[in-house]
């Protein structure tokens, strides 16, 4: 969170590939996907705490041309509103044992 730029920067893995994955992807053998997501004009955040169940469940919809973001619950996670969000990063990796 940058409270200067009104941003959320959230960070995702994953061991399951995008359906649209590079070629390339494949031949390397790569089994894992990274990606993040950079949030702007961020307001209406709100932290009421934070554990391994709040990552787990993830909402992102679009309401009234705002990105409405929940991470855990309502009751235990964050949750905001965001005007824009930008793909800052993705990339596939060959990735051993388990999340």
């Amino acid at each position: 969170m940058d409270e200067r730029e009104n941003s959320v920067t959230l960070g995702f893995d994953t061991r399951t590939l995008p359906v649209n994955a590079p070629a390339e992807w494949h031949e390397r053998g790569f089994n894992a996907f990274e990606f993040i997501l950079v949030f702007g004009g961020v307001e209406g955040l709100r932290v009421t705490g934070w554990d391994a169940a709040a990552a787990g469940t993830i909402d992102m919809t679009v309401r009234q041309d705002l990105f409405d973001v929940t991470l855990g619950s309502r009751e235990s996670g964050i949750a905001f509103r965001a005007s824009t969000a930008r793909l800052a990063r993705a990339r596939g990796y060959l990735a051993s044992g388990s999340i």
